[in-house]
């Protein structure tokens, strides 16, 4: 009976990691609720020094327009957006496990 109780406590440690790596959804929707086209977006691990690239097509994301992109790591993630007239806005060290989208408004992003 112990020998059972022994190995249901093993296997438990070798599923409870797994389970947990799929709660988070790496998938992230990217609102634009400002009042201009956003035309840059870069986003990257917290841990990560530079913005790297673009993530928007050269239309960038209009007013009202949306769009999912899988960031593919479950981590904290700092996050850029540029709209016309290079005026800018930064969002740091964001949880995207506990969140389903960033939002971006006139004043900057926010989280949902």
């Amino acid at each position: 009976m112990r020998s059972r109780l022994l190995l249901a406590a093993f296997l438990i440690t070798l599923v409870a990691p797994a389970a947990q790596a799929q709660r988070c959804d790496t998938n992230l929707r990217i609102v634009n609720n400002s009042s201009s086209t956003v035309t840059r977006l870069f986003y990257n691990p917290s841990r990560i020094t530079s913005w790297g690239p673009n993530r928007l097509t050269a239309a960038g994301l209009r007013p009202g327009q949306s769009s999912v992109f899988n960031l593919g790591s479950e981590e904290n993630f700092d996050f850029r957006v540029v709209w016309q007239g290079n005026q800018a806005a930064e969002m740091r060290h964001t949880n995207i496990c506990v969140i389903s989208r960033v939002v971006i408004t006139d004043e900057g992003m926010r989280v949902r």
